[in-house]
């Protein structure tokens, strides 16, 4: 969850709500993102977390949606 602070300001900012409505109990947190797809919100965590994302393994398609989805993020 740090790295997620640290590198969406979107994601910290629902990310500190639910942890104070949870009160950091160790519970799972769910966010809901009406306008991402998970797979496209996977893609974009790869990057979040590894800094790097290939886009050679993606068609035009789904790099129009990464980068549509990351403006939200």
């Amino acid at each position: 969850m740090v790295i997620l602070n640290y590198r969406s300001t979107y994601l910290r900012r629902i990310l500190s709500t639910s942890v104070n409505k949870n009160q950091n109990d160790g519970s799972l947190t769910h966010i809901k993102l009406p306008n991402i797809s998970p797979e496209i919100f996977e893609m974009i965590l790869r990057y979040i977390y590894g800094g790097r994302l290939s886009l050679e393994e993606y068609d035009t398609s789904d790099i129009i949606k990464i980068l549509v989805a990351s403006r939200e993020l």
